[in-house]
């Protein structure tokens, strides 16, 4: 297969994922017309059209659906070469790309990265911010800082702490809440809210827990933050609930095919080990220091 089929296929299986030509183009980061092309070129070399198009967007023509299977089979074949080769690189040099939630990336991150470079002068690292999943199994990214009680099949991970919540406020008398919107839906508090907090009492959300502390500090409501966000900030301070101690365990995570990869296991291990002595040194700070203040228990 060359260069040329094998783009085609990869623009149309985007189109057939997102529906429609602008969001593709946002996707992949090209024009619309390159789009439209690449497709055009696909139907042309399989000799009938593969979507309808219609105003609403493009969806897979029912007798296509068997080309459609095809080229995700060709799609799997070729990045699994790819993740083959990539897990037989030996050498220390070259690039990681590391993904992790916005939070995480903005706070935890940075000054381990800051200690990897500086032991491993030769690494060019990368870091993809975004509460939604990387695919590493199209690499996406090489390394996943995942919160989550369990990872998928076909991923390694390393333990790198449990992440932990709280409940936050600038004002301890309020009774309104913040939402968890969008990809927070996943997360421990987000469920819990779901389970016990009326909807009448959630008035605003935000879909980044970075959003909700300053949405917290500016006093309207109290939230569920991760205590990496919640404890250092002097805006607000942590609130008694009649809530179960909530927490979830983090990995620092891999592809299994590319887990000999020397350069991505190093900076795999090496973050897993740097987040655990974050997390217990973030422990070790909120028992010796007194409370900020516990403000009132919730009662509902």
């Amino acid at each position: 297969m060359n260069k040329s089929n094998w783009d085609d296929i990869k623009f149309v299986l985007a189109v057939a994922d997102e529906g429609s030509l602008n969001a593709t183009a946002r996707r992949l980061g090209v024009t619309h017309a390159t789009v439209m092309r690449r497709v055009a070129a696909f139907e042309q070399r399989c000799g009938r059209p593969v979507f309808r198009k219609s105003q609403s967007g493009y969806s897979v023509l029912p007798e296509a659906e068997a080309i459609l299977l095809a080229a995700r089979n060709v799609e799997d074949a070729v990045y699994s070469v790819d993740r083959a080769v990539l897990g037989s690189d030996e050498t220390l040099s070259g690039t990681v790309r590391i993904t992790s939630t916005d939070s995480i990336s903005q706070v935890v991150l940075p000054p381990i990265l800051k200690t990897i470079r500086a032991t491993y002068p030769e690494l060019s690292l990368r870091l993809l911010s975004a509460n939604t999943h990387h695919d590493l199994s199209r690499l996406a990214a090489d390394v996943a800082i995942r919160p989550t009680p369990r990872l998928e099949e076909g991923m390694l991970g390393v333990f790198a702490g449990d992440l932990e919540f709280g409940v936050y406020t600038a004002d301890p008398r309020t009774e309104v809440w913040i939402g968890l919107g969008a990809g927070l839906t996943r997360s421990a508090a987000a469920k819990w809210m779901g389970r016990n907090i009326p909807n009448s009492r959630i008035l605003c959300e935000a879909d980044s827990f970075l959003v909700v502390r300053e949405m917290v500090a500016a006093g309207l409501g109290r939230a569920f933050l991760p205590r990496f966000l919640g404890d250092p900030d002097s805006r607000i301070q942590s609130v008694r609930e009649d809530v179960p101690a909530l927490s979830v365990p983090i990995w620092s995570a891999i592809q299994e095919e590319v887990g000999r990869n020397v350069r991505i296991q190093m900076v795999q291990n090496f973050i897993a080990e740097e987040m655990q002595s974050a997390f217990e040194r973030l422990k070790q700070r909120r028992s010796s220091e007194p409370s900020r203040g516990n403000g009132s228990p919730d009662n509902r």
